[in-house]
């Protein structure tokens, strides 16, 4: 007997079909059954790992003296009370198997949830490993071809089990030990500490506090209006030694600057440079999960946990787009070679595309196909399914259409703009500088209409005439006085990006250098925090967390922005910067990529 261990109903389906099964008429209970198969499923965990009072009853009450407690390896597991009867199904069939084939999804997590099972059980029988990233049959027919030994993935479940183990000890010692210290100073609240959530806190903190204790300063631009060659030539005064700058070399000196205005009107002003260039720029990237997360934030308000769910359905009950939970932005060479089923698919599913797919030609020079840069997982796409028939909603065709926006795009043309920047000498070498931008062809933006809108340009007149040694006069200068502004509150989706930068948020420089190297071949990500499958959690239960966080609409703010409370505050004050930045969970995520290696 062979016995398919599934991670979800809907896994197990898409695999009893591609067996050449009828899930419709073959479902048994808790279990699909042909011939030798049996196809099983989980419903997530299963299994969780036990807590220090399962191992010893003393441990149920919180003292010092209990502290630290000490952490097991390996662990042990105990049922969940809410799936017990179907984990009796699967440890049933795991002990009649001859062989098993194990049907996570093909990320860390999914390793761990079903090797946790045979880990439980002492399995000792053969195991294969099964990669779905397509529930569709013609992919998992392919995946089924492919199987491979389960140990070559046994480092992803390390990797997911020693987070597991290590975010279980971290958690319940500093909460119990920092929780018992406040109550010896009358503070009645249980201090919830975590890895992650802790250091969101913490950055939410400190974007709260730089914003709210933000001192408003001015500083000053100064443009200068030429007539060159009968051309009205609008020019930007360039910083230079002798006028006072901030740290971001912005002028603040604005008596400065009125004796310059008044010094520089009627004076010569003289072309000393002229550059002409092309900018060429390549349609984006296909999306992974944080990437599509955060642009749905941007563009309709979804919460990352929102957007997930879509993706979700859209993978898992309309087949319609690959496996969601990717951190990867690449594609292998087999996809080009299935692009034009892809394209057709979506020609069908969504109309409002049909024309922009029309002329396209499924050939790519496009970076994004590179299967080189893929491990487990490739970028989201769609998949060649096309959705005739199925009633999806508009916020299901939203993801769908700029999931498929992305895929087309690397079939386009990249666009290219001219922009000219021309220097102007004036008074005492100052220099005026004058930019105007021009789009020659639109390409892949053609997809991406008022997405990608440029400036407005502040000069009219056509500057590409102007020549090297060109004199003119100044006729007018004008002072616009500008106001600093403080550091944005976090809203979802700056706080989900920030979750993938975290380095940028440590003030140790070894440190930060150190966990930029960490992620500098993982494209978007610079010492990030959290995983793909993690990070929408995360910041749902930093919603959660009342008494330390406000959610809240805020003038200036598309969507509501995350401050800390002044109990958050309080918090954050009372416990190390170790534990309340993203220092040591930015670490530990790079020792467990090495685990997973």
């Amino acid at each position: 007997m062979r016995v398919f261990i599934a991670e979800k109903p809907s896994l197990a389906t898409a695999i009893f079909k591609g067996l050449g099964g009828n899930p419709t008429t073959e479902k048994k209970a808790g279990y699909y059954e042909k011939g030798s198969d049996i196809v099983t499923w989980l419903f997530g965990h299963l299994l969780s790992l036990k807590d220090p009072e399962d191992y010893d009853s003393n441990l149920k009450r919180w003292t010092l003296d209990s502290l630290p407690i000490q952490t097991r390896f390996p662990p042990q597991y105990k049922p969940r009370s809410d799936s017990k009867k179907q984990l009796d199904t699967v440890i049933g069939f795991i002990k009649k198997a001859d062989s098993i084939v194990h049907a996570g999804d093909p990320d860390p997590e999914g390793c761990l949830l079903i090797d946790e099972i045979l880990d439980h059980v002492g399995n000792k029988k053969p195991v294969q490993r099964l990669l779905i990233a397509d529930l569709n049959d013609k992919p998992v027919k392919a995946a089924l071809a492919n199987m491979q030994p389960n140990e070559k993935f046994r480092p992803q479940t390390n990797k997911a089990l020693a987070r597991s183990v290590a975010d279980q000890s971290f958690g319940y010692n500093l909460t119990r030990s920092y929780t018992l210290k406040a109550r010896e100073k009358g503070f009645d609240n249980v201090l919830n500490i975590g890895r992650v959530i802790s250091s969101l806190v913490g950055m939410v903190n400190q974007r709260t506090l730089a914003n709210q204790n933000h001192e408003k300063s001015h500083y000053y631009e100064l443009y200068g209006t030429f007539d060159i060659e009968g051309l009205k030539v609008k020019g930007k005064l360039q910083p230079h030694d002798e006028i006072e700058l901030d740290d971001k070399n912005r002028m603040i000196d604005r008596f400065q600057l009125e004796v310059i205005k008044d010094a520089d009107k009627g004076e010569k002003g003289t072309v000393e440079k002229r550059e002409v260039k092309e900018e060429k720029r390549q349609p984006p990237m296909p999306f992974n999960l944080s990437k599509l997360q955060i642009t749905a934030s941007k563009k309709w308000g979804y919460k990352p946990k929102e957007t997930l769910d879509i993706v979700q359905k859209l993978y898992e009950t309309h087949q319609l787009l690959t496996y969601p939970r990717s951190d990867n932005q690449y594609l292998s060479e087999a996809h080009l070679e299935n692009a034009a089923n892809i394209l057709s698919a979506i020609q069908k599913t969504s109309p409002n595309l049909a024309t922009s797919i029309q002329s396209v030609e499924p050939t790519s020079t496009h970076k994004a196909f590179d299967g080189s840069k893929i491990e487990a997982h490739h970028a989201i796409i769609p998949t060649e399914k096309d959705g005739v028939g199925i009633a999806l909603s508009d916020k299901e065709r939203n993801i769908y259409e700029l999931v498929s926006k992305h895929f087309v795009g690397l079939f386009y043309p990249e666009s290219v703009r001219e922009k000219v920047t021309v220097d102007i000498g004036c008074c005492l070498g100052r220099i005026y500088r004058a930019t105007q931008t021009t789009r020659l062809t639109l390409g892949w933006e053609t997809l991406f209409k008022g997405d990608n809108e440029d400036k407005p340009n502040d000069n009219t007149d056509d500057l590409k005439p102007l020549q090297q040694g060109d004199a003119g006069v100044c006729e007018s200068l004008e002072m616009l006085t500008k106001e600093t502004q403080p550091p944005k509150y976090f809203d979802d989706a700056s706080l989900l990006k920030a979750m993938t930068e975290a380095a940028k948020f440590v003030q140790d420089p070894a440190l930060r250098k150190q966990l930029e190297a960490k992620d500098k071949n993982t494209k978007g990500e610079n010492g990030s925090i959290g995983t793909e499958a993690t990070r929408s959690g995360h910041i749902e239960k930093l919603g959660s967390l009342k008494h330390l966080i406000s959610v809240q609409k805020e003038k200036g703010y598309k969507n509501p922005v995350y401050k800390t409370t002044e109990s958050g505050q309080e918090f954050c004050a009372l416990l190390p910067p170790e534990i309340i930045m993203p220092d040591i969970s930015a670490i530990w995520e790079g020792d467990l990529d090495k685990i997973g290696k």
